[in-house]
């Protein structure tokens, strides 16, 4: 009962960490980007990651807007919730279910289709005139996403072991 117990509190404080880089994802750049030639910068932008959405939209490629969308904040939205709920240990209907379905979803979700994304749009923004960086926001979200996959690991564990205890 002590290991279940340190467990949960392992995950909640994974989840807290979690959520805490995930708003620090979005309020950092995720890239800069500007025009310069040799050593003059002309312009710089900052992208953040609402931001790039927009990008997407506005260029016509609505299909990896909303993969983007949904990958990185409609489905971790979900996931905080769902691991929200369980770790204070409310169910509801068809909770395991939708815990199979969140672990399945995220086999496939997030990191991979956000380093895609930030890969995507650093090679569309780098050339000899174009300038692109990386910056904090990139690296804030993606330890939100790692310490998010953690959570979901630990408390997965504590859903099976209730679930044998039943």
């Amino acid at each position: 009962m002590k290991q279940a117990t340190e467990r949960k509190w392992i995950a909640v404080l994974l989840l807290v960490a979690s959520i805490i880089f995930f708003v620090l994802g979005f309020m950092y750049p995720l890239l800069q980007s500007g025009f310069g030639i040799g050593p003059f910068t002309l312009k710089i932008d900052y992208i953040y990651l609402a931001t790039s959405f927009r990008y997407f939209f506005d260029k016509g490629e609505v299909f990896i807007g909303l993969l983007l969308l949904f990958f990185t904040i409609i489905f971790p939205m979900l996931k905080y919730i769902f691991l929200i709920l369980t770790l204070a240990n409310r169910r509801f209907p068809r909770h395991h279910w939708v815990a199979n379905l969140l672990e399945i979803i995220n086999k496939w979700a997030m990191l991979d289709v956000f380093v895609v994304a930030v890969l995507i749009l650093n090679m569309k923004f780098d050339s000899d005139i174009i300038i692109s960086r990386l910056e904090a926001g990139t690296t804030l979200f993606a330890i939100s996403v790692v310490l998010l996959m953690l959570c979901s690991l630990v408390a997965g564990k504590q859903i099976r072991q209730q679930n044998l205890d039943k």
